[in-house]
């Protein structure tokens, strides 16, 4: 291609905070997409920005023609004088099929002590996107809703995330602790029904003194089996529901009441059960089974160890 390139300054005395910028214009004809930004070396002390390029671009018969215009911005921090080196330009010219080297002047730049704020001219030059944050003294002003938090402020450590496992800790010990006493709580339940066992039974079995005192046939074997039952399901701590003739001689077993015990309250519930209707002379059957039931419940409170 065949280019040229000029540059300007907008101003080479500044005061501190104030933008400086360096426009480089590069025009011709050629393959101008492809032409790479040259660089401008501003000093060491001056906060440089992402330049902004506007590209004038139109195909003719000669090939794409126009200009690429490039704008640096830069930001004096400290007074002085301070040199933009001249910037080197260079292309290959098909015409004379060799590399060309354009140079820029040079621009001496004089730099005062200002209270400037840079931020306004830096807002007009470039976009959100196109601005580079330097440490951290330029920040975009955010307009919708911030919520804000002190420096250091995280929730990783903080009391709420401490709460956030303890709570669930705590939970589970106390539920733990009811569980238990719960357990408990049942337990003596258990054994204060099996304890207790024996005086209910006796109990019962005074009331059917009585009812056969009175000749209450039908009350009197009614109090009798209760006695029994209720005693045997105190004793094995199984609700009378669930008892049968068939599980109380097992579970018996299980606490290592012989068989002949066993065999003696099993015929003391039957002959309980027969005597209510059965023939013959009520009081002398009804003397017998009082006799026996409250023999069998004493060898069984005797037998049966918890």
């Amino acid at each position: 291609g065949e280019f040229n390139i000029t540059s300007s300054i907008n101003s080479t005395n500044v005061k501190t905070n104030d933008a400086v910028t360096v426009k480089l214009v590069i025009s011709g004809t050629g393959n101008l997409k492809l032409l790479s930004n040259p660089e401008v070396k501003f000093p060491e002390d001056f906060e440089v920005y992402d330049p902004k390029v506007d590209n004038k671009f139109r195909l003719t018969n000669s090939g794409l023609s126009g200009s690429k215009v490039i704008e640096y911005l830069a930001i004096p921090r400290n007074a002085g004088t301070y040199k933009i080196p001249a910037v080197k330009f260079s292309y290959f010219d098909i015409n004379s099929r060799s590399y060309k080297t354009l140079t820029t002047e040079e621009y001496e730049l004089h730099v005062e002590k200002g209270a400037g704020n840079a931020a306004q001219t830096i807002a007009n030059f470039t976009s959100k996107e196109e601005l580079k944050v330097l440490n951290e003294d330029i920040r975009f002003i955010k307009q919708n809703n911030v919520t804000l938090s002190p420096k250091g402020d995280f929730f990783f450590g903080s009391l709420t995330y401490w709460l956030l496992y303890l709570i669930p800790g705590i939970a589970f010990i106390t539920f733990f602790i009811i569980y238990r006493k719960q357990i408990a709580a049942n337990a003596n339940v258990a054994k204060m029904r099996t304890k207790k066992a024996n005086k209910v039974a006796v109990k019962r079995m005074k009331q059917a003194g009585k009812l056969l005192a009175e000749n209450k046939k039908d009350a009197f074997y009614d109090e009798v089996l209760k006695a029994l039952w209720g005693y045997i399901s105190d004793k094995l701590n199984i609700p009378v529901s669930r008892l049968s003739k068939d599980n109380i001689e097992e579970e018996l077993r299980n606490y290592g009441v012989n068989d002949a015990l066993i065999k003696e309250f099993l015929d003391a519930l039957n002959n309980c059960e027969f005597a209510r209707f059965a023939p013959g002379d009520d009081n002398q059957a009804m003397d017998k089974v009082y006799s026996a039931s409250l023999e069998v419940i004493s060898k069984m409170e005797n037998s049966i160890k918890h």
